[in-house]
């Protein structure tokens, strides 16, 4: 039986290129790059490569900053701590806003704040499942310091409209932090029409190995480290890093930019195929925000009259590899009923992510093996449902 895996947002197949950039770092070239000897002007030529990679991919300026940090959380957090030490102490600003179908790093390190006197407010989607900048706007006080959202939801797709929300925080001179996770490599991001202060991701989603992040810090924008202990990075990341996860993630970066058509055209044709595919067979099936800007690679489906933890669970026998989301991800259900969706229906969502390495037939056995298991599993649901209107 062959594993199909269509869970890429949470994680996706380390690249073979990467890794094998990766080896020699892990070997022979161990040493640090802060040291004055051969092996560590080999270790340092490491960190300018994968530097340069970095600042090539994103198009950020010299004068910009970026941090190599061990995940998409670690950065997340750091743009949040920054923008309380810098910010929040200097101006009194200590309110923090957040999307309501943010990730975990976010909206549990802006809870942290209420410690230091500060309040957060999580903003909610509207029915087409993204952050609107009205409603950002209407969320706003005098006292707002940072406002972070994600770009794109990596359970739905959704595309926040993160350029205008910008233009408006601009005005009010108030800080704006995207996480760009599941839209890098993926959408052309251009930081200057972004107009954002920090841009955080994780490399898990672009084939990197777990492990490897990084935080965009805007040209001017003063920021303090999240993890103390010497003058690595400029003072703001204490602590040697792997020169071997740098490169790794500067390989996955241009190889994302050089395989990004394909995503746009080529996977989102076959993301469009398993939702045609399962509609023509299950009509009952409902896929999400196909009328919205989503990624190119993401769709989450419902499936009435079955619970998503079921089907997840038949799926994962029969080799298909789904997500509800979890980890470092929100659940599916959680997001999907913050726009409106009613209950019964957010929880019978499935989301399936794609990659580069998706093929047409892992997507037409998918949608076949994806149509018998909700087959399967609805007479169940009937009878389970028929059993309790007996019990009341």
């Amino acid at each position: 039986m062959k594993e199909i895996y269509l869970d890429n947002s949470m994680a996706s197949k380390p690249s073979k290129k990467a890794v094998s950039e990766m080896m020699p770092y892990l070997g022979e070239r161990f040493g640090s790059p802060y040291s004055p000897h051969k092996l560590g002007e080999k270790a340092q030529k490491g960190v300018q490569e994968g530097f340069r990679s970095l600042y090539s991919s994103l198009k950020a300026n010299e004068q910009d900053t970026i941090v190599f940090t061990s995940s998409g959380a670690e950065a997340v957090n750091q743009a949040i701590l920054s923008a309380y030490l810098t910010h929040t102490l200097e101006s009194g600003r200590n309110q923090f806003l957040a999307g309501a179908n943010d990730e975990a790093a976010a909206i549990m390190s802006l809870n942290r704040l209420k410690d230091f006197s500060c309040n957060y407010k999580l903003i909610g989607p509207n029915k087409q499942g993204l952050i609107t900048k009205e409603a950002v706007g209407n969320a706003l006080t005098p006292r707002t310091a940072l406002v972070s959202l994600s770009l794109a939801n990596g359970l739905t797709g959704v595309i926040n409209p993160i350029s205008q929300i910008s233009e408006l925080l601009k005005e009010r001179a108030i800080l704006f932090h995207v996480d760009a996770t599941h839209a890098i490599g993926k959408l052309d991001l251009d930081l200057n029409e972004l107009g954002v202060h920090f841009l955080s991701f994780g490399g898990e989603t672009i084939h990197a190995p777990f492990g490897a992040g990084a935080l965009y810090i805007k040209e001017g924008l003063k920021a303090a480290p999240f993890i103390q202990g010497g003058v690595e990075q400029a003072h703001l990341r204490g602590g040697p890093f792997s020169v071997a996860m740098l490169l790794a993630l500067g390989t996955c970066l241009r190889e994302a930019e050089e395989t990004k058509m394909i995503l746009a055209t080529e996977t989102a044709r076959l993301r469009n195929l398993l939702e045609d595919l399962i509609i023509e067979k299950l009509p009952t099936a409902l896929p999400f925000y196909q009328e919205e800007e989503r990624l190119p690679h993401v769709s989450a489906i419902a499936f009435p009259g079955v619970t998503a933890e079921t089907l997840l669970w038949r799926l994962n026998e029969e080799g298909v590899y789904a997500s509800i989301g979890g980890g470092s991800l929100q659940q599916l259900s959680l997001i999907l009923s913050s726009a409106g969706v009613p209950k019964d229906l957010a929880q019978a969502a499935l989301s399936f992510s794609l990659s580069r390495e998706t093929t047409q037939e892992d997507i037409e056995n998918a949608a076949n093996i994806i149509v018998k298991c909700v087959n399967q599993l609805l007479p169940l649901s009937s009878q389970l449902k028929f059993k309790r209107g007996e019990e009341e």
